[in-house]
């Protein structure tokens, strides 16, 4: 064998040696080129996925009504951040109940925190005495100590007339602070009362009434000589004193 011949041989062992050997990375190395779009597709997919959602703003969630740990709580996995910012009285609401927010509910959020006004815990105060006392210095005193004053409730008594002489809450009693005290107050009971008999029962009705007195019971008897509904005898008897609102009782002649 010749040289020329001898060295071609020797380069074509070489030539499929090498093209053998380098094979596998060359296909890999194709396969990487023809993935490369779509790996770049894939990633502006995701880049875009990830633009939009940065772009979509959270909206405060309406927190108004929650204890604000139970809203820490509900809320946590959305990274919100409830932050108490002051505290006032709740008028009724429960202590640590969220009464206001910023931002208000439905409004976009700036960000990720919330700031909250939530019901102050009231103190109980001791109601103070004020039985016998006038009613305008009664609201006063009331007034004074942190309590509202409902209407007065008037009674029929023989203490001064609008003077306190029950009261509820109790004297000295605790209650909660901007609670409402009740009053009942003394109302003069000398009603005179007027003579009925003589009259029949329509105007001893309205006689009873305009006195301030009211109509009970209506008994009717039978009498030979006296007309229908002529008034016999009254239940307070007249000239006796009694309080506003009692009941007069009359005895009247019944149908022939």
């Amino acid at each position: 064998m010749n040289d020329s011949l001898k060295t071609f041989l020797i380069a074509l062992v070489t030539a499929v040696a090498v093209q053998f050997l380098l094979a596998p990375y060359v296909l890999r190395l194709h396969g990487l080129v023809a993935e490369a779009p779509a790996a770049k597709e894939k990633r502006d997919a995701s880049s875009e996925a990830g633009t939009a959602a940065s772009d979509t703003k959270l909206a405060a969630p309406n927190l108004e009504g929650i204890a604000v740990e139970e809203a820490r709580e509900r809320w946590k996995g959305k990274g919100l951040e409830i932050i108490v910012e002051s505290e006032r009285d709740g008028s009724g609401a429960e202590p640590g109940t969220i009464i206001v927010q910023r931002p208000a509910p439905g409004a976009e959020l700036s960000s990720k925190e919330i700031r909250v006004t939530i019901a102050k815990k009231s103190e109980d105060v001791a109601v103070p005495d004020v039985v016998g006392k006038g009613i305008d210095d009664a609201r006063k005193a009331l007034a004074a100590a942190g309590f509202e004053v409902a209407d007065p409730t008037p009674e029929a008594s023989d203490k001064p007339a609008n003077t306190i002489i029950r009261m509820t809450p109790d004297p000295g009693a605790n209650a909660k602070h901007g609670s409402i005290v009740r009053l009942v107050v003394a109302q003069a009971a000398a009603i005179e009362v007027p003579k009925f008999t003589g009259l029949y029962l329509g105007k001893a009705k309205t006689a009873v009434v305009d006195a301030g007195l009211k109509v009970g019971r209506v008994k009717r008897v039978e009498h030979a000589e006296l007309g229908e509904n002529y008034v016999l005898r009254q239940t307070p008897a007249p000239g006796e004193k009694v309080p506003p609102g009692t009941e007069v009782e009359l005895v009247v002649v019944a149908p022939n």
